[in-house]
């Protein structure tokens, strides 16, 4: 991660009025990262002060200033018999800020010798973690988006991006749908209605931190119908009952239509049952008419002691 190292951070007083005087801070930074590669992207340098030590009330965008090679920032209308606290931060082009330098404090008023101290920043440059568990789930002309926030302790907030041709490439590719802060962790969604039926839209959901590192990697995408919002079927263990999309039961004239069907069902099954009985029926021939007899009977019924019947 690149570190810029500044050295020879100290101040230098001067008293214009009685009732206030002015800090001079000039620090020398190095040009090159840790790693040793130039640093080509510094943007500036910010100067933080305050009368409480690390609570800065005040800051002031120095710029890369008049001579940016040992660059130097004079702090005006400090109050005499005050104690102040300093620290500087950079920054790059893309607008990721360091975190604060060390500390140099100062008591106006008092006769003091010039500080010297060396001090150096680490600019934020790691983006937060994607988008958890992020979908998207289609109804009638509308698209409802849920995800979960990194843990990231600098998390700010999640920016999501649609396309209805592609997924969107970066931060600055396609429609913005929104920017949507919240804390880390925590579970997120949104609705996005108005959309056209039949038509996909493809979805990036981007995370960032408070030093405007972006994470571009979470995608969903789904097409919404209006059959995605017909009915609403309970789910779960048992049995589900499936209701008309605006959750009304069946009328009389529904209840009258089942009833008539189960009563077709009910004659077909008993003219089944009728044919397979007259299948098992034995036509027997006696002088006297005729007999019906089943198969057990004959087999098992007659009286062995008895004639049995003429013919």
């Amino acid at each position: 991660m690149p570190i810029l190292l500044f050295s020879l951070l100290f101040m230098s007083l001067s008293h214009p009025a009685a009732w206030a005087v002015n800090a001079t801070l000039t620090w020398t930074p190095s040009t090159t990262y840790l790693d040793g590669t130039p640093l080509t992207d510094l943007a500036g340098f910010k100067v933080y002060y305050g009368t409480a030590s690390n609570t800065y009330t005040q800051a002031v965008d120095a710029g890369l200033t008049a001579t940016p090679s040992i660059p130097t920032y004079t702090v005006n209308n400090l109050m005499t018999g005050e104690t102040y606290y300093f620290a500087v931060t950079a920054y790059d082009t893309s607008g990721n800020e360091s975190s604060y330098s060390n500390e140099v404090s100062k008591s106006f008023g008092v006769t003091t010798t010039p500080t010297t101290t060396t001090t150096s920043t680490t600019l934020d440059t790691t983006p937060p973690g994607d988008a958890q568990n992020f979908t998207a789930v289609a109804g009638d002309q509308l698209i409802t988006l849920s995800w979960t926030n990194p843990p990231n302790l600098d998390f700010a907030g999640v920016r999501i991006l649609y396309g209805t041709d592609h997924f969107p490439k970066n931060v600055n590719d396609g429609i913005l749908l929104g920017n949507f802060t919240g804390l880390p962790s925590e579970i997120t969604s949104t609705v996005q209605t108005g959309l056209q039926n039949g038509v996909t839209y493809y979805y990036s959901a981007s995370s960032y931190d408070s030093h405007g590192n972006y994470q571009s990697t979470a995608h969903a995408s789904a097409t919404p119908s209006l059959n995605n919002g017909d009915a609403q079927q309970a789910t779960g263990g048992g049995c589900g009952m499936v209701f008309p999309k605006d959750g009304k039961p069946p009328g009389p004239g529904q209840a009258a239509d089942m009833l008539a069907l189960l009563t077709v069902m009910l004659i077909l099954l008993m003219r089944r049952r009728i044919q397979s009985l007259k299948s098992q029926v034995l036509y027997v021939l006696s002088p006297v008419g005729v007999s019906l007899l089943s198969p057990l009977v004959r087999k098992k019924s007659f009286d062995r002691s008895r004639n049995p019947p003429s013919c």
